[in-house]
């Protein structure tokens, strides 16, 4: 371990569903410092129903790993067909789809859907037919822009996010103890499930020492509901996320 490294001896609250909180935790402790992984969220695949055969889309968007992920697996990985393009917010969703050998034709400048959907756009015709595998809880932005202009879209839930009543105690224990010098958000998902986990108990007061850091601009927005500032790196990618409180901590703010 690196013992100057600016994360050296801060501990990161890690609450992301337990599959993708280990490549997390290593990358904190890469940076000198230390995870504490809390999964606040349970990952499971949907029945899936495709709307129409695979061969009559255009476009499949993924704004996910874990959509790339429980589509290809309920689909059977090498079910899409060679002449549908494949789109994807965000380098980590592009690298997953490319670990499992396809291409991707189309990724925004910014991983958030109002840019996806206004660049995307600019990319396709009118009356293409798009095929979007997505979580229970995705945002309506997306379908709704592409729909208003005139993309034919199928939407089909592919995973549900649930809450992990079991992580409560353990929660609480972390916060009250002043385990935690920083809570990481990935998701407003994470955020809303955090404070229901909460409700009636004193984490306002257990949390005001700790720094508060959202993958992005969306989960910020959530965040703000509940605590008086965050920090949101330019890039909204977990290693954008360490660098920025990298910088942070390598201010001295402690």
């Amino acid at each position: 371990m690196n013992h100057l490294a600016p994360l050296s001896h801060i501990s990161v609250l890690i609450m992301r569903a337990e599959t993708q909180a280990k490549e997390m935790a290593a990358a904190v402790r890469s940076r000198g410092g230390i995870p504490i992984e809390i999964p606040l969220l349970q990952i499971e695949p949907s029945a899936m129903q495709l709307a129409r055969p695979l061969q009559e889309y255009d476009w499949i968007i993924f704004t996910s790993t874990n959509g790339v992920r429980f589509f290809l697996e309920g689909i059977g990985m090498g079910n899409i067909p060679s002449a549908v393009k494949l789109a994807a917010v965000g380098e980590k969703t592009k690298q997953e789809l490319e670990a499992y050998g396809f291409q991707v034709h189309f990724m925004p400048e910014k991983y958030v859907a109002e840019v996806f959907a206004r660049e995307f756009l600019s990319f396709v015709q009118p009356g293409a037919r798009v095929l979007f595998p997505k979580g229970n809880l995705a945002r309506d932005i997306l379908p709704n822009e592409l729909r208003a202009n005139h993309i034919l879209l199928d939407e089909i839930v592919v995973y549900e996010t649930r809450r992990n009543e079991a992580a409560k105690e353990l929660l609480m224990e972390v916060l009250r103890s002043e385990q935690a010098d920083v809570l990481t958000f990935t998701s407003p998902s994470t955020v809303v499930h955090f404070a229901a986990l909460l409700e009636e108990t004193n984490w306002r007061e257990w949390t005001k020492r700790c720094t508060i850091a959202c993958i992005g601009p969306v989960t910020e927005r959530e965040a703000l509901a509940y605590f008086p500032s965050v920090l949101v790196p330019d890039t909204y990618t977990i290693d954008g996320l360490l660098r920025r409180l990298e910088k942070h901590f390598a201010n001295g703010i402690q």
